[in-house]
């Protein structure tokens, strides 16, 4: 990679995209606090890039500290600059180390609250996706990663897809070429939960991966009281419902894309059981939809998707969804 291809982004105009340019994902943001752990994450993104041709912004953001009562002469944020330019230098370098192959990489360096600066870079270089470990700094120092992810989440103006920082796949940087075989789906049949369903088809044919759409069907505390054998017997009906819809939602994918296509159904708590098919299946990406701007969704698959999020073996894409009900 030569240093020419090391540059600032320039803030671009967001256009209106029809819906198979939504799904494209041409510019990629990652973010580093340079631990190991957020490594996992620009590595991800990294192979992502250079597997879809996307060019890759690297943001680093200098998390600005509040300034003491009656010492506001003092200006403690004056360290900013120093730090903003060492962190551009390790960017560079971040850069060069890991991004061979990726046709576009440009480096950004923010001041602020990280979550928020990450969602503003990502509008302003109008980032289709925004890549995210799960996990920053451990130990005494907070771990501004773990908890600003979860924020990204729920207010990035693009999809989010978090990276658990324990993925043994991306710990090296000779790993081999990112992979995705198998996608899950969790759909809870609302319109909300099948908007993820284009991001997964782009991905399934990008990857030549295959489509698991999952439902659960869900216990609840008063269920179990009842013992196991009735508690099963009072579930048939709706186990046989959900599986005959999402037999149903599978052909017409498989009829209308060509892309394999299967369906499991589960009972049990949402998001427990989500992560369990995630590990039994094993599952290289977990794709499902929050509900935007003002948060994750009520539903159930949005009271679920933070916990996905948090405790999936796997990659979690999340999707902001276009239905507001």
């Amino acid at each position: 990679m030569s240093p020419r291809s090391l540059k600032k982004p320039t803030q671009k105009k967001r256009k209106a995209k029809s819906p198979t340019e939504q799904t494209r994902l041409s510019t990629l943001l990652t973010t580093t606090d340079f631990s190991k752990e957020s490594l996992v994450g620009v590595r991800y993104a990294m192979r992502l890039g250079k597997r879809l041709r996307a060019s890759v912004v690297l943001l680093h953001v200098v998390e600005t500290q509040p300034t003491l009562p009656g010492a506001e002469t003092v200006g403690l944020d004056r360290i900013a600059p120093n730090r903003a330019a060492l962190a551009e230098k390790q960017l560079q370098t971040l850069a060069r180390k890991e991004g061979r192959g990726v046709i576009k990489i440009s480096t950004l360096v923010r001041s602020g609250k990280p979550f928020n600066e990450i969602g503003i870079a990502a509008a302003e270089v109008i980032a289709d996706l925004i890549v995210i470990a799960t996990h920053g700094h451990t130990g005494i120092q907070r771990a501004w990663l773990g908890s600003t992810a979860e924020r990204v989440v729920r207010h990035a103006p693009c999809p989010v897809l978090t990276v658990p920082a324990n993925n043994p796949f991306q710990t090296t940087s000779n790993a081999p070429p990112l992979g995705l075989k198998k996608i899950l789906v969790p759909i809870d049949f609302s319109q909300l939960s099948q908007d993820a369903l284009p991001y997964a088809l782009q991905v399934a044919a990008d990857f030549d991966a295959e489509i698991t759409l999952v439902h659960v069907v869900q216990l609840f505390p008063i269920d179990r009281l009842l013992g196991a054998e009735m508690t099963h017997q009072a579930l048939i009906p709706s186990i046989k419902q959900a599986e005959a819809d999402l037999q149903k939602m599978a052909a017409e994918l498989r009829a209308s894309t060509g892309i394999p296509t299967s369906v499991s159904v589960l009972t049990g708590t949402p998001h427990s059981a989500l992560c369990e098919a995630a590990r039994s299946l094993e599952a290289d990406l977990v794709i499902l939809t929050t509900h935007g701007y003002t948060g994750l969704n009520r539903f159930w698959l949005g009271s679920t998707a933070e916990r996905v999020i948090r405790q999936a073996p796997c990659p979690v894409l999340a999707v902001r969804g276009l239905a507001t009900t």
